[in-house]
């Protein structure tokens, strides 16, 4: 009779195992089509009792998984996130620089203002041209501005993105600690079929949306199932003993971001850990680190050195020359900002020590532009050869000329300099007619590139001191009558209104090659305005062209990895009914053993009677 009740528990373990079967089958089937689902198999094995079988038992359900492959899809995913990330927000710069006004970008409309000073060249005195000279000088300085702004506004988007991430990182953070502690706290509970298998698939799919954000390391336990997952740099994020969230923390010129540990009541730790961008090297925070701190900065970069060097090699131009009829006040520009109010001695500054020995020429004239007074036809005004020389030296200089100047012609007639500071405490140049009906008008005397006027920035058409505030001297919009069209005549001082000579030199600016220095992974220049502005098109089209290859590449990578992962871990319903069959056979023999097994029992217990 024991043998017969030997048989009938080897049928039970059979129809167990058949049942556990079945049921995985049926698991995997209607799981076919779940994102991150992992096959599933039952492992069972032979049982005996003193060296006799026994039946079968459950040796435990296996995940079907590739360790080695599932590391390489997950850090794939970072890789991606980053090149998408970077991509997306280089496409929105490209957009900045080529599409940052209806023209077509920077590039055309510094063209464009060359074209219109070249046409006011060949009439000097159309008031019509003279106009579409300072709306196409204003639209390139507010392009600028406009560039500048967009910079900023990009580099703040992306510090805002990295703000908007950490709710979702720290969800992710918290969901894959309690799976942790449910994985280890389930153990593997064979006794009753229990597993812990599609916890840590929920488990493994929280880690790849946590990897798009940071590279990661990610390791197991193999003793409970749980995972310990730090960032490339070894900062610790979350293990089977706690996690960590993120946070925004005080910074210059952006707030820094920080970890800090989840106690055990809860509560976070006092402790701020920082996550360093130079310590990334891949993931979406980095793209944003970068966007943030490296492409916008090398272009503002660029942008600043482009605008510094045209405002500065315009105005040079400019301020040699006078409008018709002149005006009666002209004053130092923009070149002056720099300068502390207090500073005895320009020639000390190394922007200014062009002017020791340098000469110029003072003319007062009528409403016309005929002279009234002029130095052509006397001595030039002469700057000292060695300091100290101040912006009240040379206004006495000139005050003091026997020619020009108004103190040595009694206070009636010729010009007064003054040395002032406007409300910003920025010192400034000014020097006016006696007689209000009278006009002033400024020439270099000297040769070669000697260039006082430049320098001190007399009469500029250009203002402000970065890209931001980059602009064209309101009174030009005002009244475009006042560009200065003409220059001195040599011979006595006057002017004429058919002078284009300093139109035609600035319509010859287009095809000077300038000096730019290095910025923003530009090296030195030596080229045009143009010529320039399509060199930071170029260098831009460079890194985005990049950027797209590694987006075709990481896409790739991760699309091969995923397939991989598929054909190990991902469920083929055809083979999973076929198995079906088979465990439905077994089921069915297990039942029939048992079945056998009564029947022969029931005899045995009548025959005993």
């Amino acid at each position: 009779m024991s043998n017969l009740t030997t048989a009938l528990r080897i049928g039970t373990t059979g129809l167990n195992i058949a049942q556990t079967s079945l049921a995985t089958v049926s698991h995997n089937v209607v799981n076919a089509n779940t994102p991150g689902f992992t096959r599933q198999i039952v492992q069972a094995g032979a049982k005996s009792i003193n060296g006799f079988g026994y039946g079968a038992e459950l040796a435990g359900i296996q995940r079907i998984s590739d360790k080695f492959i599932n590391l390489r899809a997950t850090a794939a995913q970072s890789d991606l996130s980053y090149a998408e990330t970077r991509k997306t927000y280089l496409d929105t710069l490209e957009g900045v620089i080529t599409g940052s006004s209806a023209q077509g970008g920077l590039e055309a409309v510094a063209s464009d203002v060359f074209k219109s000073v070249s046409e006011l060249s060949n009439d000097p005195s159309n008031s019509a041209l003279k106009r579409n000279v300072v709306q196409q000088v204003d639209l390139l300085t507010s392009t600028v501005r406009d560039i500048h702004r967009d910079l900023v506004i990009t580099a703040t988007d992306a510090d805002n993105q990295v703000t908007a991430e950490i709710d979702n990182t720290n969800q992710l953070l918290k969901d894959i600690h309690a799976l942790n502690v449910e994985v280890a706290g389930l153990n593997l509970q064979l006794a009753n079929g229990s597993n812990a298998n599609d916890l840590r698939d929920a488990r493994e799919s929280k880690i790849k949306e946590l990897a798009k954000l940071f590279k990661l390391q990610v390791s197991e336990n193999g003793e409970n199932g749980a995972v310990r997952i730090t960032l490339e740099n070894g900062r610790r994020m979350v293990d089977e003993a706690g996690y960590v969230q993120l946070k925004r923390s005080p910074g210059t010129p952006y707030q820094k971001l920080v970890v800090q540990s989840v106690q055990v009541d809860g509560t976070l730790s006092n402790t701020e850990l920082p996550i360093e961008p130079t310590s990334l090297t891949t993931g979406k925070f980095k793209a944003l680190f970068d966007t943030r701190d490296i492409l916008v900065p090398n272009m503002q970069a660029q942008l600043e050195v482009f605008t510094d060097t045209f405002r500065t090699e315009f105005n040079s131009i400019a301020s040699q020359g006078s409008s018709v009829p002149p005006v009666r006040t002209l004053t130092s520009g923009n070149t002056l900002t720099g300068v502390p109010a207090t500073t005895t001695d320009l020639y000390s500054l190394p922007e200014f020590a062009s002017l020791a020995g340098s000469t110029l020429h003072l003319s007062v004239t009528n409403s016309l532009g005929q002279p009234v007074v002029s130095t052509t036809t006397t001595t030039a005004i002469t700057l000292p050869a060695a300091g100290p020389f101040s912006l009240n030296n040379l206004a006495t200089l000139i005050n003091s000329n026997a020619t020009v100047g108004n103190g040595a012609l009694g206070g009636t007639n010729g010009v007064t300099a003054t040395a002032l500071v406007d409300p910003s405490g920025r010192p400034y140049l000014q020097i006016q007619a006696a007689n209000p009906n009278q006009h002033v008008v400024l020439a270099n005397a000297g040769t070669g590139t000697n260039n006082p006027l430049g320098v001190l920035g007399m009469n500029n058409i250009l203002t402000g001191t970065t890209a931001s505030d980059f602009a064209i001297d309101d009174k030009f919009i005002t009244n475009p009558e006042l560009l200065p069209t003409a220059r001195m005549r040599s011979n006595d001082g006057g002017l004429s209104n058919l002078d284009n000579r300093n139109m035609l030199a600035l319509a010859g600016l287009a095809d000077i090659k300038l000096g730019y220095g290095a910025a923003g992974g530009l090296g030195p220049q030596t080229t045009t305005v143009s010529g320039y502005a399509s060199q930071m098109v170029s260098n831009l089209s460079v890194v985005i062209n990049d950027a797209k290859d590694r987006v075709t590449f990481t896409t790739n990578v991760s699309t091969q990895l995923e397939q991989l992962r598929s054909e190990v871990s991902g469920v083929n319903v055809n083979e999973e009914l076929a198995q079906m069959l088979v465990y439905q056979n077994s089921f069915q023999a297990s039942a029939r053993i048992i079945s056998v097994t009564d029947q022969l029992l029931e005899e045995l217990v009548n025959i005993v009677r």
